[in-house]
């Protein structure tokens, strides 16, 4: 039998196992990852984003609502002038995944997961809700 959700965020990070909204962001991160495109590993994914979420609320930066302007890279009092990091850009949009050691986890499962189209057609995993 394979690790819930919670389980695998208790493994990659037990800093947040009593976290009074640790539950609400596993929710968050399972509304915004795709159960056809990891498969098997769509578990881990959800700890993997859920964590990252996490560490993004720490440091002041929402990413899950109204999407993330990233961390402050320079600022100026003078004529105030403010910039932000927005990370790497991954192939999906998901800017702000570069921004934790979790995120980059997530992009690196990305890259072996999903359908890939071959010669004879595509994968048919019978998911159909992709």
């Amino acid at each position: 039998m394979s690790k819930t959700a919670s389980a695998w965020l208790g493994i990659i990070a037990p800093q947040f196992d009593s976290d009074p909204d640790r539950n609400d962001f596993l929710q968050l991160a399972r509304d915004r990852t795709s159960t056809c495109f990891y498969g098997d590993n769509t578990e881990l994914a959800v700890a993997y984003r859920a964590a990252h979420e996490l560490v993004m609320r720490d440091r002041g930066i929402s990413t899950v609502i109204g999407g993330s302007s990233g961390e402050i890279a320079s600022k100026r009092e003078g004529d105030l002038a403010i910039s932000f990091h927005k990370g790497n850009v991954s192939s999906k949009g998901d800017a702000d995944l570069s921004l934790t050691s979790y995120g980059v986890q997530l992009i690196g499962l990305r890259a072996g997961s999903g359908a890939f189209i071959g010669v004879t057609g595509g994968l048919d995993d019978g998911c159909g809700i992709c």
